[in-house]
Order: C-alpha cells, then sequence, then structure tokens
C-alpha cells in the first residue's frame, strides 16, 4: 500500500481489496489502511462456506433468527468494510442483503472476533502478502 500511496496518492485510492473473514482478520492492514484513510472491501467474507459451519457463528445466527451468512456480512460491514458476498442461487443473494438490517451487540462481536486465527484461503505458493 506505501506504494500505490506513493505513485498516485492515498486521497486517489478508493479501497484496498483484502481476504477478510471471521477466520482472517487481517487487523494489522485494516488498522493500516484506516490510519491512512483507505477504505476496506472484504472478499472472502465467508471463508468458502467454512464459516457458515462454525459454532460460535451458528449460536449468534440463532439469537437473531438469521442465518450465518447474514450474521458473517453483518459483521464485516458493521466493521466498515464493503462486502463482496457472491451466490449462484437467487435466494441466498436476497438473503444475503438482509444482512444490511442486521445488528451485531457488542458481545456478538468479541465472540466473531475471537475466532481470528490467521487462516488465510487464498496463499497461491510464493504470493502470500508481505506482512504474513
Amino acid at each position: 500500500m506505501e506504494r500505490a500511496i506513493a505513485a498516485v496518492g492515498a486521497e486517489n485510492i478508493a479501497t484496498n481489496q483484502v481476504e477478510l473473514s471471521p477466520y482472517l482478520q487481517n487487523r494489522k492492514v485494516v488498522d493500516w489502511a484506516r490510519e491512512h484513510g483507505i477504505h476496506i472491501t472484504s472478499y472472502m467474507t465467508l471463508a468458502y462456506g467454512k464459516a457458515l459451519k462454525d459454532e460460535v457463528i451458528a449460536r449468534i445466527a440463532t439469537k437473531h433468527n438469521a442465518t450465518p451468512a447474514q450474521v458473517i456480512l453483518a459483521w464485516a460491514m458493521g466493521e466498515g468494510y464493503a462486502v463482496i458476498p457472491s451466490s449462484t442461487r437467487r435466494e441466498n443473494l436476497a438473503s444475503n442483503l438482509k444482512a444490511q438490517d442486521l445488528q451485531l451487540d457488542e458481545d456478538d462481536r468479541q465472540a466473531i472476533a475471537a475466532l481470528d486465527c490467521n487462516d488465510r484461503l487464498v496463499s497461491p505458493d510464493g504470493l502470500a502478502p508481505e506482512w504474513d
């Protein structure tokens, strides 16, 4: 990001798109970007569906009468990230939109924060980011 800022200036960077999920919260990158006024866009937010089966996420979903996907997307949006959920099923897309209405409480957020284990899913050999 430093090279991009040097090349074009932070004010000209619309977003930094990074892998983020309950299992890879990339706090170092997020904090650095925020300090420099750069918005974060999250991809792989559902961790290839792995996070949809998580017991902590399921408990929070039950508490709010929501789906696990809605909980995860609400968490990410609540953190201030733009999210890129994908689905090939219309009903999942419609369900994902409902995440905008879900308000997680501090206990929910802390429970999800505790899931962070630096579990990167997109990391081809030799291409892992330097900050790892």
